[in-house]
């Protein structure tokens, strides 16, 4: 395997006929959140708050969405809530059948708030303040996995984008994060996944490599000040991720160079960190030690799982081929 020159524009053009094909079939397939009857909800005004990276401003525009009145999932800090929002065509777009339909094919979006101690939705400035770090962290790490497909891996990723939207018209006037619903299974049969998270744990299921040598390549492309965790979504689309850096600057989740360490302490070079030049991170004698415990528990696993088992991990490894 090797790495062959990349081509921007080559990309560029892949995507596109990517968000093509996903506009078409949005198109032919039915809503799987039909059964919810979202379209009967009354719509509300809000105001969303787009980021540019570039300015590192937030920009401001009205729009309407119909969402839920009760979370359909819900964390320890967040409630999710199904959302619907019209879709407002480009002028330059060329798919205007796609975008002419009504609320009965309106975009599906996760809205994501933060909780009080006491369960209610928290309009303070410091969860208003929350969302917002989401958003920023979210193109954030938007901007490391660029610079990963730069180095030509053999698969290229992406992160959604998201935007937060205020409620201007309910009490305390809420902030929520807002990012398209990714529906589905990938080609090989696997839905949404959580790959790593940002105090060391690393996904054993499916293994795929690609997730973990992003976040790898995410720790030297910065020198050392930022480490992209948290990597989840379908196939390599991913969404709602954790960056790391060395001042704390991205929230309480942001564990800094002991989450650093943690991920290194767990994460396996491989043929594909050699491919894109990451260097094998120096442990110390007891972190060496624990990775040999480790290594003799994986490979005891693997001697008593089942042919079933072992099929279903090598189709995965075919993701990272």
């Amino acid at each position: 395997m090797s790495a062959t020159p990349y081509n921007r524009e080559e990309v560029q053009r892949s995507l596109r006929e990517k968000i093509w094909r996903a506009a078409a079939t949005a198109v032919s397939e039915e809503d799987p959140w039909k059964k919810h009857d979202i379209t009967s909800i009354p719509a509300e005004r809000v105001v969303r708050h787009c980021y540019n990276p570039s300015t590192r401003q937030f920009k401001k525009d009205e729009t309407i969405v119909k969402v839920e009145k009760e979370p359909f999932t819900h964390g320890a800090m967040r409630h999710c809530f199904r959302l619907k929002k019209l879709a407002t065509p480009p002028q330059s777009s060329s798919n205007h059948r796609f975008h002419s339909y009504g609320w009965s094919r309106a975009l599906n979006y996760v809205a994501k708030c933060y909780l009080k101690e006491d369960g209610t939705i928290d309009t303070s400035r410091e969860g208003t303040d929350n969302v917002l770090t989401d958003i920023i962290l979210q193109y954030e790490a938007a901007h490391w996995s660029a610079l990963f497909n730069e180095a030509n891996p053999p698969r290229k990723i992406d992160f959604i984008r998201a935007y937060a939207m205020e409620f201007v018209d309910r009490p305390g006037k809420p902030m929520f994060a807002v990012e398209r619903y990714i529906a589905g299974n990938d080609s090989y049969g696997c839905g949404f996944h959580k790959h790593n998270t940002n105090s060391g744990f690393i996904d054993l299921e499916i293994r795929r490599k690609t997730p973990q040598v992003f976040s790898a390549h995410s720790f030297y492309a910065s020198e050392g000040t930022r480490l992209v965790a948290d990597v989840q979504g379908v196939g390599d689309l991913y969404t709602d991720p954790q960056v790391l850096s060395i001042d704390y600057r991205f929230g309480d989740g942001d564990l800094g160079p002991r989450g650093m360490a943690l991920f290194f302490k767990t994460f396996r070079h491989c043929d594909m960190s050699d491919l894109l030049g990451i260097p094998i991170f120096p442990l110390s004698r007891n972190e060496r030690r624990h990775q040999a415990k480790y290594d003799d528990e994986e490979s005891t696993l693997s001697e008593a799982s089942s042919a079933v088992e072992e099929d279903l991990r090598c189709r995965f490894k075919m993701l990272d081929a």
